[in-house]
């Protein structure tokens, strides 16, 4: 089950915009920014989710409000985008058929892309290269090291103020053997979130540069 394990690690609610308000169920007449707002809501409730019977429930509400979403605007970047990130919480509650739901998240955050690339602070490039940085490469995963080097380095030069770019190319480049380029990602992450106001995500990437740091060689 090394798929499911690396599915772990990926934490979906920072590849998502933020979720400032509960978007109205794909039932209703809502928006895509209030679906696109409760796909990010369900993504973070999922990230401190352990019991999988309730990640279960939160990608398939996920899947719905992404459906209902794509049905509206097939081509709105929010939509796209979306999608992509309720497939990640369905290939983590479902790791038996993970390997099949991860090709359709990279099609879709791909699509995402190419819409809008700056999209999420270069959101669908990032969560591109953390798929294929961590997913466990062919025939159990969509796994490619160098792929996921080159998102990064897209994500990187097209929102470079954003530490979790910098910290998604840090985490390519050690996996590729770059190490040297790696401490220095890692460093210009740490260094641009110092710079921003005290929150939890700070908090957390600043935790991030630290764990990265310890890993490398």
């Amino acid at each position: 089950m090394r798929l499911a394990w690396a599915l772990t690690l990926l934490p979906l609610a920072a590849c998502t915009v933020p979720a400032h308000k509960p978007a109205a169920p794909a039932a209703t007449n809502a928006s895509s920014a209030e679906l696109a707002a409760a796909i990010a809501a369900d993504a973070s409730k999922s990230d401190h989710e352990s019991d999988p019977q309730q990640r279960a429930a939160l990608a398939a509400a996920a899947n719905r409000d992404a459906d209902a979403c794509i049905a509206q605007a097939s081509r709105d970047v929010a939509c796209l985008f979306g999608r992509g990130v309720a497939l990640g919480l369905e290939a983590r509650a479902h790791p038996v058929h993970a390997s099949a739901t991860l090709n359709d998240m990279l099609a879709s955050l791909a699509q995402a892309e190419s819409v809008d690339a700056t999209y999420a602070d270069a959101g669908p490039a990032r969560v591109q290269a953390l798929v294929w940085i961590r997913a466990p490469g062919w025939p159990l995963g969509p796994g490619d090291p160098e792929r996921g080097l080159a998102a990064a380095q897209r994500a990187a030069a097209l929102r470079p103020q954003y530490p979790p770019n910098w910290l998604a190319l840090a985490e390519a480049q050690s996996k590729t053997g770059a190490t040297a380029d790696a401490r220095a990602s890692y460093v210009r992450a740490r260094d641009l979130a110092k710079d921003l106001p005290d929150t939890p995500d700070r908090a957390d990437w600043l935790k991030q540069v630290e764990q990265g740091m310890s890993h490398l060689p």
